[in-house]
């Protein structure tokens, strides 16, 4: 079918679509091209095919794109596109709840749940809003899927950087700014500072301000907190005060300073979240539970 796209055979891909019966996504393009008003909601597809029928409809997309498509009907379809998106992230975050209230990850329970997640959903979700930047007025379509990614890489945190859901969350921020939700934005870059500072600081009471805490953040993570700072600082007006900080690589006395400089506290930021399982590994617990719900309220 992408060959008929690539040809410019549009009439023989509409038939070709009319045949198919595997995929939902396939009914709605037809529905369109046959100039068909098509509306979607959670139970126009399989909630167990949303990533095949997303995945599909990606690959359909980026073909259709390149080609003499009626540009009304690019438009539907890309609507369609964004729609699916986030009736799929949504049924992923939910999986990934129940999961957690489990004690465990949603990419472990796959056999339970007869779900698999599909990593590659972040990647193909990031190529539909870099192919819709390129196009005007796709401003809220963005911030949709900028939110519907965001949603996935805190369902799967166990298997990603943190530095990648950081970056997530700050498309997340640009995003719903340019659709006017200021406030919106400036909640979610407080909450990545929050969650990007260092273990250190987390930990402090802040009962001893000159206090000199150890950071041992890898650089890609500092360079996420330090642009969720600047751009707070930018939509707020106001002045960020950050503790005193020396990294673990800028001194052969970081290691030795360590118990003496972190000083315990029973709680942490009240942005991570308490309930996420205790694994042994270095992976974030819980990030941004703030911005989880207010996923939760979509």
């Amino acid at each position: 079918m992408i060959e008929l796209i690539q040809q410019n055979k549009l009439a023989e891909f509409k038939q070709a679509l009319k045949e198919l019966e595997e995929l939902q996504i396939h009914e709605y393009l037809y529905e369109i091209l046959d100039n068909n008003p098509v509306e979607i909601d959670e139970e126009s597809f399989f909630p167990d095919g949303y990533q095949i029928e997303f995945l599909e409809g990606l690959q359909l997309y980026k073909a259709l794109e390149k080609s003499e498509i009626n540009s009304d009907h690019l438009k539907q379809y890309s609507n369609l596109l964004v729609h699916l998106a986030f009736f799929m992230s949504s049924h992923v975050q939910n999986l990934a709840h129940e999961a957690m209230s489990q004690n465990t990850y949603l990419t472990d329970l796959g056999h339970i749940y007869r779900f698999r997640i599909y990593p590659e959903i972040r990647e193909g979700i990031q190529e539909l809003i870099d192919l819709l930047k390129d196009r005007s007025g796709e401003e809220k379509s963005i911030a949709n899927l900028a939110a519907a990614k965001a949603k996935v890489s805190n369902s799967i945190d166990n298997i990603l950087e943190k530095y990648q859901i950081g970056e997530d969350m700050l498309q997340f921020a640009e995003a719903f700014e340019k659709v006017g939700e200021t406030e919106t934005a400036i909640k979610i870059h407080q909450g990545i500072m929050n969650d990007f500072e260092c273990e250190s600081v987390k930990l402090s009471s802040g009962i001893i301000p000159e206090m000199t805490h150890v950071d041992d953040r890898p650089e890609a993570e500092i360079e996420i907190f330090n642009k969720a700072k600047i751009n707070f600082e930018r939509l707020t007006g106001k002045k960020v005060q950050e503790p005193n900080r020396i990294h673990i690589k800028e001194s052969r006395q970081s290691e030795k300073m360590a118990p003496s400089t972190i000083e315990t506290s029973h709680s942490h930021d009240e942005l991570i979240n308490s309930s996420q399982p205790d694994h042994s590994s270095s992976k974030p617990s819980g990030l941004l539970d703030k911005v989880k719900r207010f996923f939760g309220k979509n």
